[in-house]
């Protein structure tokens, strides 16, 4: 220890060891930084990456090593054997390409401490090969422990530096740390290897003439020094420039919409939490959300297709760039939903005029080609005047309010209030009920007769759905079958119901038909037509008896399927009927694609048929057609007997409604279904 002082205090230049100091500093950061993009980059990249980083991390050990030799005042003539002095290069820049080949592919633990001891000896190699090339007038003899000593040291502390890099500390610790352990390395295997010689003048030894001076030297190291740092430097400063453009980039795409350049829904995310600050920092501060859903969008995708879709959306969101203005934002955070937000207003005014604006730009016509479209778009407005100071609460209720702008088509721009909250916790908790009520048995089948016209007799029933809630009691169908099919639940409630009717009519001492409503989501299920089968399987009720009603609404979404499960349900025997005829826009196409084996006309056009001139004729078309086609019809909501005399004269098939009797429950139904009647007249009775 104490030689290792002597030698760096007694026989060093200080001013040329502060500047090896600062080689190997500034040489040891740009190195870390180098082998630390090897352990997280692969491919070409790290290919390209692994030679540079070893020619700077050997340039870094040679110009090192030389500085410091040159800050070595021995009191006599020296020089630097040329061969060995380039060798002494070679040699550091090719052991740093093996150490770094070790940390670049290292696939465990033990490699990248292996390739920092490779490393440390890469770094003793070259020290000892550079002491081979200095020349001097006399003999160098070596101290063989202190020489272990030093190869033993920068062994060590390569394998240290790094086992730290493959670490990743990360920030300033994550290269602080491994390029002060890898200074340490150098410098100390460099001055414990110096405090090694012993140099014995031998006046019959020369210095060869073709040598390197120390000013020659000087010129050399610093010349390979800067051009080395400064590709390292140009090198490093273009990766954080590619790195923060490519960051850039990334940020860009992951706060903004692909298809129309809008700020999205993270990027509303990170607005509302700037709007929280501010409006917790500033109590007088105003904001107001709208959540704009366009109207009429999915016809356009239906009937032109998504590429015009995605056009109509691309011009909507140009024209709503065009209003925004100072203090206002406009997003995108779905299909053809938008969020805009205005700051700073004073009276509600100024945020409906904005949103006036707004569903202006919107309704516009959109020419694409040969075709005009227009869109419309409901906006719900909420603010903090009166709804709240939380920015999510008031989102969540902008968008409450445009729902109801939705449902009420003559208001497009509808503010906030109370009474939607209500309604929109209600719905909430509708469906969480929904969701309980077949588990808890809630859910109840009634029975309504369907007779044939001309006897009058019983031949079959439909099933209709009723929810007896416990605590809000009997819940209509008109208000929780809509929730149920928006939020899908009416899959496992439409199953039930099919299990429960099957399970029923295959009990029946007669056997008559029954028929199930099915909703287009079950229609759309995969496992659809397989359930069925397991249902008639399980009740053991035969095919032929079972009549699924489906309604045009079922089939336009996706015709191809739906035609699909037809067949395959027709395959086994079970019937198809189409409810409601009538009440689509395109019912005869639909009557000559699908396999129906009945038609029923729905309630509103039988309604005082025998009255009502226009209802008439429209029952008589359908009549024709159904002879004509050979499907048989049965009209729905029969109530009095001159609507029943009109179907009759029209050869109607079948009926049903009140005029047979209210929907029965089970109890009531069984006195029919169990103990059939013998004619017609006493069932009507």
């Amino acid at each position: 220890m104490y030689r290792l002082l002597d030698c760096i205090t007694q026989e060093h230049h200080y001013g040329l060891v502060a500047v090896a100091a600062f080689i190997c500093v500034v040489g040891s950061a740009l190195s870390v930084h180098m082998s630390t993009r090897l352990t997280e980059w692969t491919g070409k990249r790290r290919l390209v990456q692994l030679p540079l980083a070893s020619l700077i991390t050997g340039a870094t050990i040679w110009s090192t090593h030389f500085i410091g030799m040159l800050a070595y005042e021995p009191g006599y003539d020296h020089g630097y054997e040329p061969v060995l002095t380039g060798v002494s290069l070679v040699v550091a820049v090719l052991g740093s390409l093996v150490a770094n080949l070790g940390l670049a592919f290292a696939r465990d633990n033990v490699a990248p401490v292996l390739a920092g001891a490779v490393f440390g000896m890469t770094v003793a190699a070259m020290h000892y090969t550079g002491m081979r090339a200095y020349l001097l007038p006399g003999e160098i003899e070596w101290s063989l422990g202190t020489v272990v000593s030093s190869v033993l040291l920068g062994t060590v502390l390569g394998a240290g530096s790094y086992a730290l890099i493959v670490m990743r500390l990360g920030g300033v610790p994550g290269r602080v740390w491994p390029t002060l352990v890898m200074v340490c390395a150098i410098c100390l295997m460099h001055f414990t290897g110096m405090s090694a010689i012993d140099i014995r003048l031998d006046s019959s030894f020369e210095v060869p003439p073709k040598t390197i001076s120390d000013t020659a030297m000087a010129l050399l190291i610093f010349a390979v020094t800067a051009v080395i740092l400064l590709i390292a430097m140009s090198s490093a400063s273009i990766e954080v420039n590619m790195e923060g453009e490519t960051r850039e980039q990334l940020n860009h795409a992951a706060l903004h919409d692909p298809l129309t350049g809008m700020p999205n829904r993270m990027s509303l995310n990170h607005k509302l939490e700037n709007l929280q600050d501010f409006l917790r920092e500033d109590e007088t501060a105003r904001i107001a959300i709208m959540t704009i859903d366009l109207n009429l969008f999915k016809e356009i995708n239906d009937l032109h297709g998504h590429s015009a879709g995605d056009a109509v959306l691309s011009r909507v969101a140009v024209r709503l760039a065009s209003q925004q203005g100072e203090g206002e934002f406009l997003a995108r955070v779905g299909g053809d939903e938008f969020v805009a937000i205005k700051q700073n207003f004073r009276r509600i005014e100024e945020v409906l005029t904005f949103a006036e604006r707004l569903h202006a730009a919107i309704i516009e016509p959109i020419d694409l080609d040969e075709i005009s479209l227009r869109v419309g778009a409901s906006i719900g407005v909420a603010t903090t005047l009166e709804d709240g100071r939380q920015p999510e609460e008031l989102l969540h209720k902008s968008d409450v309010a445009m729902y109801r702008a939705k449902s009420e088509p003559s208001s497009p721009i509808c503010l906030f209030n109370e009474e939607m909250d209500r309604r929109s916790q209600d719905k909430t908790q509708l469906v969480y009920d929904l969701r309980r009520a077949v588990e808890n048995s809630e859910f109840e089948l009634y029975y309504q007769l369907q007779n044939e016209l001309k006897s009058l007799a019983p031949v079959g029933f439909e099933v209709l759905l009723r929810w007896n809630h416990p605590t809000r009691g009997r819940v209509s169908p008109v208000e929780f079958i809509p929730v149920a099919e928006e939020t899908g639940l009416i899959r496992e409630i439409g199953r039930w119901v099919l299990h429960e009717a099957c399970r029923e009519a295959a009990q029946w001492d007669h056997p008559y038909s029954i028929a199930v409503n099915v909703a287009p989501q079950q229609l759309v299920q995969p496992s659809f037509v397989e359930d069925v089968m397991d249902i008639l399987m399980e009740t053991g009720l035969a095919a032929p008896r079972l009549e699924l009603e489906i309604t045009e609404a079922s089939i336009i979404d996706d015709q191809a399927h739906t035609l699909k499960v037809m067949h395959k349900l027709k395959t086994v025997g079970i019937r198809i009927a189409m409810d409601d005829f009538g009440t689509g826009y395109s019912s005869l196409a639909m009557l000559q694609t699908f396999p129906f084996d009945k038609i029923k006309i729905d309630r509103s056009f039988v309604q005082d048929v025998h009255k009502d001139a226009q209802r008439a004729a429209i029952v008589r078309s359908t009549l024709l057609l159904g002879a004509a086609l050979n499907i048989p019809v049965l009209a729905e909501g029969v109530e009095v007997e001159d609507e029943l005399h009109f179907l009759r004269g029209e050869r109607c098939a079948s009926v049903q409604g009140y005029f047979f009797g209210k929907p029965m429950n089970r109890e009531d139904m069984r006195r029919i279904a169990c103990n059939p009647p013998l004619n017609g007249t006493e069932s009507v009775a």
